[in-house]
């Protein structure tokens, strides 16, 4: 074979599996979920009948008297101000104290980006440990400390069950934030951060009037991101508390892989795509509204 053969043939090759695995896991399966959300399957009969809005009209039937999925749609919201209203905030003053090269930013660095690449299972695991009910280190210190009043079954209490939720995102979501905001961070030429220094410049007016509107793209980036998972997370709340009790951690999308798991494909499936449909209105709309307040700083 000539070398224009071999490289098509390499070119190929890279990108059959990439490319299949896009055209089966996200085009066929996106779409099969909108066709199997107008469905109505018959398992006795194994037949299939289009269900036109019915299955749509059964999610508001179920708002009303379900409390688990208003429950669910709670919780999911309010990761929407936890991500973008305490954690992206925290990911940017921690992003702005590693450029400033405090002492020992380089383990510090390390620390928060060590989460990113560890499997959601063993952060989960880790995070229990932490708070668990009988060895838990964190009941041990409020013990110390005199606070057995404050001690709890944290996963376990309906009301601290989806706050630990919110921590958990925090603590481990923090890592993601700062690569991309340090990243950022770093591009700014330093003459900048120099004429600010020469000019006397404080710190916290640096960081928001110099650092932040420089790097108001990737912050955008990060809310949007931060935004859309209030209705993509699931595996958070199952693993750390099984959704319970009594419902008081479902989310969204939790709710949705519990309706898969009782055999209520169309329903699940509807769930899905309605929410997604709201899902996309309120990050674009945030989006919208993000890139009208700052503007895209080229330099």
């Amino acid at each position: 074979m000539s070398s224009t053969t071999k490289r098509g043939w390499f070119i190929f090759l890279m990108l059959a599996f990439p490319l299949a695995h896009f055209l089966v896991f996200f085009v066929y399966i996106n779409i099969n979920t909108i066709v199997m959300a107008f469905q109505k399957l018959n398992y006795f009969q194994n037949t299939v009948e289009f269900a036109g809005l019915r299955n749509f009209e059964q999610i508001f039937t179920d708002m009303k008297r379900s409390p688990l999925l208003g429950k669910a749609i709670v919780n999911s919201l309010l990761f929407i101000p936890v991500t973008n209203g305490i954690l992206l905030p925290l990911s940017i003053i921690s992003s702005y104290i590693l450029f400033k090269k405090v002492y020992l930013h380089q383990w510090f660095r390390a620390i928060f980006f060590f989460p990113s690449i560890l499997s959601i299972v063993i952060l989960t695991m880790v995070f229990s440990f932490m708070f668990d009910s009988t060895f838990g280190v964190f009941n041990d210190i409020l013990q110390v400390l005199g606070l057995e009043g404050w001690q709890r079954t944290w996963f376990g209490d309906k009301h601290t069950a989806m706050p630990m939720v919110f921590v958990y995102c925090i603590w481990a979501g923090i890592g993601f934030n700062v690569i991309l905001l340090n990243s950022a961070i770093t591009r700014i030429p330093q003459e900048v951060i120099e004429y600010g220094q020469l000019e006397g410049v404080p710190m916290w007016r640096e960081l928001s009037q110099v650092v932040v509107p420089m790097i108001w793209p990737t912050v955008t980036t990060v809310f949007v991101l931060g935004s859309t998972s209030a209705f993509t997370i699931f595996l958070q709340p199952q693993l750390l508390t099984g959704g319970g009790p009594n419902g008081s951690s479902y989310t969204i999308a939790l709710y949705v892989l519990e309706q898969v798991k009782a055999g209520q494909l169309e329903y699940a499936a509807a769930v899905g795509v309605f929410f997604s449909v709201i899902g996309i209105a309120v990050v674009m709309g945030f989006k919208l509204v993000l890139e009208r307040i700052g503007s895209n700083v080229e330099y």
